[in-house]
């Protein structure tokens, strides 16, 4: 990759500033405040075409690492930034604390969360030590995924405007996918292609998902841990031949 990664690290940031501005424009004036359904407007238009050229453009960025299996090792640098790993993972483990309800679900998504911040700190101190890197660290960050997605989606489910909530409903997805991911290369039974594409996707649409959280900061917390998270991999990575380096 030509870019260093602080370079790319300030690119993702800056294209998700991008389509906050977007979807927070978007939510001022592309709905109807009597009825509460979608009207046209400029921002609307802009926000999913500029998704879709980012996620292109992604594309292209992983098309440059070399498909098929790799290790951890091969694919990501010792972690280097550990304070902003565990910042990530406190962020995401208030606000699962912070999630509206009281139900099994979020029950479940609150100690999701916390035990997500546990395992990524170990899971980092592990791979600074040069220990034998396994997933298993990183299985509570896959079940939060999953049950934050729900906590997101199932509210919604029955909303027939779906420009109200498909946002934050695909950057939990995103994410969820991403960290599933870097699970898979931890096993050796993934690449780093993938990671690449869904982890430089769900950094701006996490942040983009903050608009929607004015009423709820336990979801803006997730959103913004979860682009941290995804930064500081995405910023450790590099071509697999630099392991025989």
């Amino acid at each position: 990759m030509n870019q260093s990664p602080i370079v790319r690290g300030l690119r993702l940031w800056a294209e998700g500033l991008l389509l906050l501005a977007l979807r927070w424009a978007q939510l001022q004036s592309g709905f109807d405040p009597a009825t509460g359904l979608s009207q046209k407007s400029l921002p609307g238009l802009l926000l999913p075409a500029a998704i879709l050229l980012l996620a292109a453009l992604e594309a292209v960025f992983a098309l440059r690492f070399p498909k098929g299996k790799q290790t951890y090792a091969a694919c990501f640098a010792a972690p280097g930034y550990l304070p902003l790993l565990a910042g990530g993972g406190l962020l995401m483990a208030a606000g699962a604390v912070l999630l509206p309800g009281w139900s099994v679900l979020h029950i479940a998504a609150a100690v999701g969360g916390v035990a997500t911040a546990a395992g990524l700190v170990l899971f980092a101190r592990i791979v600074r030590g040069g220990g034998a890197v396994k997933c298993l660290p990183l299985i509570p960050a896959m079940l939060f995924g999953v049950l934050f997605l729900l906590a997101i989606y199932l509210p919604e489910g029955s909303n027939p405007v779906l420009a109200r909530y498909y946002l934050p409903v695909l950057a939990a997805a995103a994410a969820d996918c991403a960290i599933y991911q870097l699970a898979g290369i931890a096993l050796g039974e993934c690449g780093l292609r993938w990671f690449s594409w869904l982890g430089g996707l769900a950094v701006p649409l996490c942040l983009a998902a903050l608009a929607d959280c004015t009423e709820n900061p336990g979801w803006a917390l997730v959103f913004l841990g979860w682009a941290l998270v995804l930064t500081v991999f995405l910023l450790l990575r590099r071509t697999p031949e630099a392991e025989a380096a």
